[in-house]
């Protein structure tokens, strides 16, 4: 898998991750584990921070417009369709056996895309 794509998939984890802490419900049970969101919530933007600093521009760019659009910059394909707006992918998309070997978008939401083979 390509490197650049790699890390936008990291940084939507991440993304993800930090999303969940600031929600009352998992913050509430990682406090009763003994946890504190608040130091986990500020090491995971750190994490992010460093990640983001590393991704070419254009692409941290495009990944942070998508998020912001759409919640979810980053998703699967799955049966050849893209599952952030379940659209049916062209041919040339899937049938290449390098397809994770460089980062592409939807055609239709504009959404990075990965193959999970």
């Amino acid at each position: 898998m390509n490197r650049a794509l790699e890390k936008l998939i990291s940084l939507h984890d991440l993304d993800v991750m930090i999303s969940d802490l600031a929600n009352k419900d998992i913050s509430k049970q990682e406090k009763k584990l003994g946890l504190s969101p608040d130091t986990a919530a500020k090491q995971l933007q750190k994490m992010r921070d460093e990640l983001a600093s590393t991704i070419d521009r254009k692409h941290r760019n495009l990944y942070d417009q998508l998020a912001g659009h759409y919640g979810n910059a980053v998703v699967p394909v799955v049966n050849q369709l893209c599952s952030g707006c379940f659209t049916q992918l062209p041919t040339a998309f899937f049938a290449s056996p390098d397809r994770n070997d460089q980062v592409e978008t939807c055609p239709s939401c504009g959404r990075f895309i990965y193959w999970c083979d």
